[in-house]
């Protein structure tokens, strides 16, 4: 039986890529040290996440059911500390919190939020709902984020805040989820901070020191302004052609929104973000709730106050831009595509991520064929 549970439940974007990498490269290292990170993989504790919240498939197709109830049978075999980091717990309401509160024989589960400055996350929510399959525009979406923030009168909100506070709105998660056990904040530090700290603070906070972990490499996934645009208009195009998210969740986020465009050699300058006046004030109001609650906090929560985000706002976006990055991306992706189908090791089957069954490679090589046609279409209007 595991004395120890620690729960990572985010939020979204505030540095749980670079921590999980870290969690999985050390995994063996963590281990020795008598901490468990359960799952072979980082997408089984996905699976297992989905699965508690009352899903019945991953976004890719594959059944999750029983995948709680398997990493907790791992977690209760442990003799030691076991740690879960899975954002997808953030937004998730009571019901779900009382049940993964109670799942782990013998054992509270101990919780851990990790919080950054709400304005460096306006900018990197918006390029990742784009990933995932999200529409909107900058400037409905920003918009929207003013209007709907938590405080804001019922009729003022709309889907696309509504979206960004569920996974943002630092109080109210914090106050669910107090319920479920001792409560650690993580603040993410500010911008020119030592590259370690953050690792050390979230040590802390989990129970382990980060002396001797080798560091998962660095990954910059951020989309600039060109191909965040190229990737909403994909999003329009799939769904026009009875391809609406997930379908080709592969293709448009891991594929091209993760790997491929973030390597692109085009001009795609970065997301900027001016602090808006509303969130200095909104800030401290958090802050001012946060310290009132029962919780260990792991750094300062001065360092959630907001800080300018440099780069252009994305209506400066040239056409030129847009189109010379969309046809990058498609090149890339032909590249891509091409060369896993050349490669004798890679099955000739993927799955198909909108039905969940299997599809011939093919399949995929015509979704990229779906994307020439658009870039081809793109640069036909825009010249």
């Amino acid at each position: 039986m595991a004395r120890r549970v620690v729960l990572h439940i985010g939020a979204m974007k505030s540095g749980t890529t670079y921590l999980q990498g870290a969690l999985y490269k050390n995994k063996g290292l963590l281990a020795e040290r008598g901490i468990l990170v359960p799952g072979a993989r980082w997408r089984h504790q996905i699976e297992a996440v989905l699965d508690v919240k009352g899903r019945s498939r991953h976004p890719q197709g594959d059944s999750v059911a029983g995948a709680w109830d398997r990493m907790v049978a791992e977690v209760d075999e442990w003799d030691g500390t076991a740690m879960i980091s899975v954002e997808l717990f953030a937004p998730v309401g009571p019901v779900t919190v009382e049940r993964v509160a109670s799942s782990f024989k013998g054992v509270t589960p101990e919780i851990v939020l990790s919080l950054r400055d709400i304005n460096r996350q306006i900018p990197s929510m918006w390029q990742e709902l784009i990933q995932n399959g999200m529409g909107w525009t900058w400037a409905e979406f920003l918009a929207s984020v003013k209007k709907s923030r938590p405080g804001a009168a019922e009729r003022h909100r709309s889907k696309p805040g509504k979206r960004f506070w569920n996974e943002q709105d630092m109080t109210a998660i914090a106050r669910r989820w107090e319920r479920a056990g001792p409560l650690h904040l993580v603040t993410v530090p500010p911008p020119g901070s030592p590259a370690p700290l953050l690792l050390e603070r979230f040590g802390e906070a989990m129970g382990f020191d980060p002396e001797g972990m080798a560091s998962p490499p660095p990954r910059n996934t951020s989309l600039g302004t060109a191909t965040v645009e190229v990737l909403r208009g994909l999003n329009a195009e799939l769904e026009s052609r009875g391809l609406p998210f997930p379908a080709a969740i592969g293709l448009r986020k891991h594929t091209l929104g993760k790997q491929l465009m973030p390597k692109l050699d085009v001009e795609d300058p970065r997301i900027g973000l001016p602090v808006p006046r509303w969130a200095s004030a909104f800030t401290d109001d958090q802050a001012a709730e946060l310290r009132g609650l029962d919780a260990t906090v792991h750094g300062d929560l001065d360092d959630l106050a907001p800080v300018e985000v440099s780069g252009i706002d994305p209506r400066e976006v040239t056409q030129t831009q847009v189109r010379d990055a969309a046809v990058a991306s498609y090149a890339a992706l032909r590249a891509d595509l091409n060369k896993k189908l050349a490669d004798p090791t890679i099955p000739g089957e993927v799955i198909d991520p909108g039905e969940g069954r299997k599809a011939p490679a093919r399949a995929v090589s015509a979704l990229a064929d779906l994307v020439e046609w658009s870039v081809r279409r793109e640069e036909l209007v825009r010249t």
